[in-house]
């Protein structure tokens, strides 16, 4: 009696074991610990795609982020802030490229909701991280720096 519940009690533990490396190797397709799968797509929020551009576009952004995931790796693997600073550069003209090729298959008035997605995403990231979820504590009174920092005066 006392081995059978202690056989269930194994099995269960190892069961949620195995659930929980699934639920975690599920989020890791290339091995490294970032998820390879599309994090936002134009297709659903422009208007009038045709099947054409929608798998064409699809296409661009699996091919735009393997090359940001490769010069990711490299900007982190650079030893110096020169070496970084160009790979950066890179990766802005990357993603320009990117944009501008995403446009050459868009209509005129595809082009303006596509700039207007661009926009409006940026605004919206931009004013999340401003925003805070506003649960933060405390009056602000602390010590500060303290002594030696370069300010003499208190405000």
């Amino acid at each position: 009696m006392k081995t059978s519940r202690l056989n269930r009690v194994a099995w269960i533990f190892i069961a949620l074991i195995v659930t929980a490396g699934v639920a975690v190797s599920s989020n890791i397709f290339d091995g490294k610990g970032r998820n390879n799968t599309l994090q936002a797509t134009c297709i659903n929020s422009i208007s009038g795609l045709s099947e054409y551009q929608k798998d064409r576009i699809i296409a661009m952004e699996t091919q735009n982020q393997s090359a940001m995931n490769d010069l990711w790796e490299k900007q982190h693997a650079a030893s110096g802030k020169t070496e970084k600073d160009e790979i950066k550069k890179q990766m802005d003209k990357q993603v320009l490229n990117h944009g501008n090729a995403i446009k050459t298959l868009l209509s005129a008035d595809q082009q303006k909701q596509y700039i207007l997605l661009q926009l409006n995403g940026d605004n919206q990231n931009h004013q999340a991280k401003k925003q805070g979820n506003g649960k933060g504590k405390g009056n602000g009174s602390g010590q500060g720096r303290g002594k030696g920092m370069g300010h003499q005066s208190r405000f």
